[in-house]
This record gives C-alpha cells, sequence and structure tokens, in this order.
C-alpha cells in the first residue's frame, strides 16, 4: 500500500486529507509542521508528500527541497488556497509535481496523488534502466549469440541490428528510455527460434506450409521467453510483433500500422535489409542496392514508410559508414525469415 506523508498545520485540513487518502486506498500519516515532515522524510519510506505551502517552523518549499535532496524520485504535492497560486507555482517550480487548491473535492486530490504516483514509477524504472540497460543489453548480446551458433548464416546479425535499429530510432526522435528498450528488442528479436528445430533453420530449399507455421511461431515462442522479466513488457512487444506488416498482412497477429508497436516496425525493417545483404541458406546475399530497392518497393506495405525514410536517409547519408560500423563488406548484401 502507498505511503503518503500530510504535512498540514490547520488540524482540520489535516485530517480531512488523511480521511480522503485512506478511503482512496492509502496509508496516510499527518504531521502539522515543515520541520515534523522534514523529520519524517529522513526516516524514509514514502511514496508521495502531500504538503502545505504555509507552514510553521519550515514551510512547503523547505520539505520540498528535503524530499528532492532525499529522494529526486519522491513526489510533492501542494496544497493551498486558491489566492495562494503564484506561491503554488513557486512550489511547482521547486520541483512539486502537482498543486490541489483549497477548497478540494476529494477525488480531485486522490487523482493529482495517484497521478504523482504514477510519475514516481516511470521515474524510478528510468534510473532503474539506466543503471541496468548496460547489463541488460550485454547479457542479452550473450543469448543471441548462443541462438546465432545454430545458424552459421546468422553471424553478427544481433549485433547490426542493435545499430541499425537504435540509429533509425534516434532518428525518428524516440526518448532515450525507449531507444533502450529498442536496442534490447533488436537484439533479441529472434531469440524465439531457440525453439524452433535446426533442419527448418538451415533448409536450403523453400520451406512447406507446415514448416512456415512452425517457424512462424518463433516470435511468440520469444515473447513467452521474456514473459517474467520485470519492465520488459516493451522489450517482449517488439520480440512478439516484429514480423507483423505495416499493410496488416503480418504475423502472429495481424496488426497493421500503428497498432504494430514502433520498435517493432524498426526492427521489421532493419532486419529485413541485413537479411539481404547477408544472405540465408534459402536466399542468396543481395547488394545493398538491390536491398534498399527492396525497402522502396515494400514501403507502405509490408514496412512503415516513416521507418523506411529514416533508415534509407542513414544508410545513404554518408560514406557508408553504417555498413561499415556493423561489419557489412560493401560488395555484400530476400527479406527475413
Amino acid at each position: 500500500m502507498p505511503r503518503i506523508l500530510v504535512a498540514e498545520d490547520d488540524p482540520l485540513v489535516r485530517r480531512f486529507l488523511l480521511r480522503c487518502l485512506e478511503t482512496g486506498g492509502f496509508e496516510a500519516v499527518g504531521v502539522e509542521d515543515g520541520a515534523q515532515a522534514i523529520a519524517q522524510l529522513g526516516r524514509g519510506g514514502w511514496d508521495v508528500v502531500v504538503t502545505d505551502y504555509a507552514m510553521p517552523r519550515a514551510d512547503g518549499l523547505e520539505v520540498i527541497a528535503a524530499a528532492r535532496r532525499l529522494d529526486p524520485t519522491l513526489p510533492c504535492v501542494v496544497v493551498t488556497a486558491l489566492r495562494d497560486l503564484e506561491l503554488a507555482m513557486n512550489a511547482m517550480a521547486e520541483g512539486a509535481t502537482g498543486y490541489v487548491p483549497k477548497p478540494f473535492k476529494p477525488d480531485h486530490l486522490l487523482v493529482v496523488v495517484r497521478s504523482a504516483l504514477e510519475r514516481r514509477r516511470l521515474a524510478v524504472e528510468s534510473a532503474r534502466m539506466q543503471l541496468l540497460g548496460p547489463m541488460l543489453e550485454k547479457f542479452a548480446m550473450i543469448l543471441a549469440n548462443t541462438l546465432e551458433a545454430k545458424d552459421l548464416s546468422t553471424h553478427l546479425h544481433c549485433e547490426r541490428l542493435v545499430e541499425y535499429a537504435s540509429e533509425v530510432a534516434v532518428r525518428l526522435g524516440l526518448p532515450g528510455a525507449q531507444l533502450e528498450t529498442v536496442r534490447l528488442g533488436a537484439c533479441l528479436h529472434d531469440i524465439g527460434k531457440i525453439g524452433v528445430p535446426d533442419v527448418l533453420l538451415q533448409k536450403a530449399r523453400g520451406l512447406d506450409e507446415e514448416e512456415w507455421v512452425v517457424l512462424r511461431r518463433h516470435s511468440e515462442i520469444g515473447a513467452a521467453i521474456l514473459e517474467d522479466i520485470e519492465g520488459w513488457a516493451e522489450v517482449r512487444r517488439i520480440v512478439r510483433h516484429h514480423h507483423e506488416r505495416f499493410d496488416g498482412a503480418g504475423y502472429p497477429d495481424r496488426l497493421r500500422a500503428a497498432a504494430i508497436p514502433v520498435g517493432a516496425r524498426i526492427v521489421c525493417a532493419v532486419d529485413a535489409y541485413d537479411v539481404m545483404l547477408s544472405g540465408r541458406a534459402y536466399s542468396p546475399p543481395r547488394s545493398p542496392e538491390h536491398a534498399a530497392a527492396e525497402l522502396r518497393r515494400m514501403r507502405g506495405s509490408q514496412f512503415d514508410p516513416d521507418v523506411v525514410d529514416a533508415f534509407l536517409e542513414l544508410l545513404e547519408g554518408g560514406s557508408g559508414g553504417m555498413l561499415d560500423i556493423t561489419g557489412h563488406d560493401a560488395g555484400r548484401s530476400k527479406i527475413s525469415r
């Protein structure tokens, strides 16, 4: 149960705040001035601070400052009179994440507090990903390389995809946390092929319909493998949906256009390009020019037009730098299984 610290010098208002929060399903503890609030903050264990602005011994700004020093992710909500709007805005500038004017309705208070809790959850998750992201990506690359050992034609495929996908995501303006998700999704996009018989992955001739059914299950298997990893919901969605088509004719769920996660749309295009350049047992390598022409041809049907445009700009924007970074020979180059 989330714990809320309430700092309010007016006993009637304090009791009302506590009753509202407890009715809303929170554990709420009240103090009568800012100094007591700062002392309570030092003991830790709080999820949100609800504070009045004008209080004896220490005001709301000092409470907010203390909360920010102790835990930068701890959200603070200011409760103050309508005539103190300018003061409330000052508190927001100091780091408060919400404002509730007096007199207030219980529902308004609960909405603001729940919003503050969600902001805290996102901030904590972002900090966790920044800390663990490099380690998780290294671990994911080990898993991906283990899978690639089953099929020599895919050697270094995942390393290249991570770089391609990351650069395209930057060009599309995705935020930092989403960039890390895209990198992990690109790295692990084919992890479900662990559950596909080697004979199908290495088969030189075309697959029959029954074999295709088995192979196409790899995206669902991959998502299932990652099911219990906390915080990887969006990575799982990339793994599950990276074979969806922009026109809705893909698999496993026949999603179309914006219903497909943007990370999956990115991985779909860069995966196809890399497979065409590298070749597979069932298809010889193609030239970069051929692969780029195929992306243009399938733009808007198999691939997201915005992703194709960003990727082609990347590939054509320099002296072949992207190909050099990812290890393809300039002279090497059908669509990915």
